[in-house]
């Protein structure tokens, strides 16, 4: 759903602090009258009046038209422009029961405010340059990172790392565009013949910067949104006490008898600050059985979606059905990205210590690992492949990811322009100073120098209320 967003005059007003019991709740309040509004019902214990308060906070309490206490109340007031919206800013905050936020919200509504929309607060701190968007969507990111590594990268970029990296490709087209077009508006000037030459190795220079950039993208996804980790094979391989031991605790029922899994399971686990959503899945077989087959249906579906495979055998029984199950996997994984996609899960060692692999396995380039899930043999070596599988081989804490899709594409089209620039011998340098500012106003679209009204409205939709 894309949200139209009022005239930024407007006075708005959300709940801030999450739904339910909790000693404090906060309700904020942003816009030209935020004051006013808040001062019809507010009520200093020491007799000051809201609006002679130029930053600070006072105590009292919160009463209807009527006088009648709605709650005791401390009021925090932040001015313009020096507040997170850039506009006056007046929080409230009472206490966390829902019905006394609620009825706060109500009579302010009442006093002139409207309701803010999801995102409308971090949006009208954009609007107002308080942050550009690779900030904005930072915040966003702080509020729902799953793990400290995420929150770490988010917060890096908060403090205006991506800004710095997009402004540093911005400069260096804004350089060679000059060029360009001097070349253009003064054609009887003497330019040195090889100045493009060196121009051309500079941008090429600057391609292969924004591809490293760019080949973030996946990990940033995986480190915001978490991984999704199918575990698949034949029934009673152990994919059951494979996933528990994962987990550190038994959340999947383990019973020697195939079939037992008869629904996909799914639990989020950290593993060294990755957030992973595993999956344990029905055992792959053909079967007549109704809900069984639903559960297998569900199982081939899951793999559609997932980041990694870990297909798991039997070590003690490894035969023509692991290599039935898994040519039917691999028809749901495209060839070029089977290997990086799949990992097989030899387990049961402490049953056949030394198992052997089909030769029809050996063709694929797969990792493997030997594991005994229920005596918890392997597991951390499984880990360290799966993280070796998911995440770039330099990969840190210090890093500078692309959280989001949109940077993504943006980031790929500037690419793509600038590539032209250097590729076609005979493009003139009108289209080269035509690519080059395609090349500029994608870049802007990551800032939000140059982004669309309609990107800016889906941005900021998926934003909580009260941010």
């Amino acid at each position: 759903m894309v949200y139209e967003f009022a005239k930024p005059e407007d006075t708005i007003v959300a709940i801030s602090t999450p739904i339910g019991t909790s000693a404090i709740g906060v309700v904020r309040v942003s816009g030209g009258k935020a004051v006013e509004i808040v001062s019809k019902y507010f009520r200093s214990r020491r007799g000051k009046s809201l609006d002679s308060k130029k930053w600070g906070m006072l105590s009292g309490q919160f009463v209807d038209s009527d006088g009648s206490v709605i709650d005791e109340v401390i009021v925090l007031v932040m001015r313009a422009p020096n507040s997170y919206t850039g506009e006056d800013v007046v929080e409230i905050h009472a206490h966390g029961n829902i019905l006394i936020l609620r009825t706060i919200v109500e009579k302010l509504l009442v006093g002139g405010a409207r309701i803010a929309e999801p995102g409308e607060f971090t949006r009208r701190a954009f609007l107002n340059g308080k942050m550009d968007l690779t900030q904005a969507e930072a915040v966003l990111d702080q509020i729902t990172a799953k793990t400290r590594r995420a929150l770490a990268l988010s917060w890096s970029i908060y403090e205006g790392k991506l800004t710095r990296k997009i402004s540093e490709y911005t400069e260096k087209l804004k350089t060679v565009l000059a060029w360009v077009e001097a070349e253009i508006d003064f054609v009887d000037e003497e330019i040195p013949a090889d100045l493009w030459e060196r121009t051309k190795e500079n941008l090429r220079l600057l391609i292969e910067d924004m591809k490293k950039l760019l080949s973030t993208a996946d990990e940033g996804k995986i480190l915001r949104e978490g991984a999704v980790v199918v575990i698949a094979g034949k029934p009673n391989v152990g994919k059951s006490s494979l996933f528990n031991a994962l987990l550190r605790k038994n959340r999947a029922i383990v019973s020697p008898y195939p079939g037992t899994t008869r629904d996909q399971i799914e639990e989020f686990v950290n593993i060294e600050e990755v957030p992973i959503r595993l999956v344990d899945t029905a055992g792959l077989r053909e079967t007549f059985e109704p809900v069984e087959q639903e559960g297998i249906k569900r199982a081939w579906d899951a793999l559609n979606t997932a980041n990694v495979v870990l297909f798991v055998f039997d070590a003690s029984d490894i035969g023509e059905a692991d290599i039935q199950m898994f040519e039917k996997c691999r028809s749901n994984i495209e060839d070029e990205y089977l290997y990086k996609k799949v990992i097989f899960v030899i387990n049961k060692i402490d049953v056949k210590p030394d198992p052997i692999l089909p030769a029809y396995f050996s063709e694929f380039p797969c990792k493997k690992v030997y594991t005994s899930a229920i005596k918890e043999v392997g597991i951390k070596d499984l880990e360290k492949v799966l993280l070796e599988t998911l995440l770039r081989p330099e990969s840190s804490y210090n890093d500078l990811v692309l959280f989001h899709e949109h940077q993504k594409h943006s980031l790929s089209k500037a690419v793509e322009c600038v590539k032209r620039c250097i590729e076609q011998e005979n493009l003139g340098q009108e289209l080269v100073a035509f690519e080059l500012r395609e090349a500029l106003t994608a870049l802007g679209e990551i800032t939000g120098e140059t982004t669309s009204e309609e990107i800016l409205d889906i941005i900021f939709s998926s934003f909580c209320i009260g941010k």
